[in-house]
């Protein structure tokens, strides 16, 4: 196929972004902007350099990309494993996925996406929707003078996606909370996203504890630090969120 899609890492033996043993194909490219990004490398649409001068960013065919992927298809096999797409925002790349996801189905392979929610939804629903088995959807804050703040985009798309998807969708649909100290950690956020999942009959979510390695990646880049915790979170700040959390009502 002649089309590209921009890649800007691809990890191997992934546990944590799906079932079985897994390879995560990040996408570069994200319409948010939040000031935590975990993967500040996969923002920008094009590719670039870090200040030592290595490139971030390679643009492959999906031949080229199946064909590092496949060399992994009898642990998917032997493990209920797969491929994810990540980024970055994979959804800013629609027929780069679509074509990707579909090669990825006709060789047999588990499929799954983890997304920001910030997508056109009838190309996501007709793109990309009929090739996936699982999807991992963030949401990170419930008032959308917040998530303006800290996201750089309204969360009305966001959330609309996410009911809709609720809707046409017959496979899991795994929302996931990252928990931000001082932002999305508070009563208020955490509150209300229940209340929200609880409106839609969505009775788990997961919870993810803030990683502060990001800010690493920012220094490699170049760019400023707009947001500081140090350390992880303790168990004591872990459990403060699951409590606002479960007992929202």
């Amino acid at each position: 196929m002649s089309e590209k899609g921009l890649i800007f890492d691809i990890k191997r033996d992934c546990s944590e972004d799906g079932p079985g043993i897994r390879t995560t194909v990040f996408f570069k490219g994200c319409p948010l902007s939040c000031i935590w990004c975990q993967n500040p490398e996969g923002k920008a649409v094009k590719p670039e350099t870090d200040i030592h001068g290595k490139q971030i960013g390679t643009w492959y065919t999906v031949d080229e990309l199946m064909y590092r992927l496949l060399q992994d298809k009898p642990f998917f096999a032997s493990t209920g494993g797969g491929v994810t797409l990540s980024g970055g925002e994979a959804t800013l790349q629609m027929d780069f996925s679509s074509s990707l996801l579909q090669a990825l189905k006709r060789e047999g392979v588990q499929t799954a996406i983890e997304t920001s929610g910030f997508f056109d939804y009838p190309h996501f629903r007709n793109k990309l929707l009929p090739w996936l088995d699982l999807i991992y959807y963030d949401i990170k804050l419930i008032d959308d003078e917040a998530s303006k703040k800290y996201c750089g985009q309204s969360n009305h798309r966001i959330l609309d996606n996410f009911s809709r998807l609720l809707a046409d969708a017959n496979i899991p649909v795994i929302p996931r909370i990252p928990l931000i100290p001082g932002i999305t950690t508070t009563k208020e956020n955490l509150q209300g996203i229940a209340a929200f999942l609880d409106e839609h009959s969505v009775k788990s979510c997961a919870l993810m504890p803030y990683n502060p390695l990001w800010s690493d990646k920012l220094q490699k880049l170049g760019l400023p630090i707009r947001y500081q915790h140090k350390g992880f979170m303790t168990p004591t700040e872990q459990k403060a969120c699951i409590d606002y959390f479960t007992k929202s009502n």
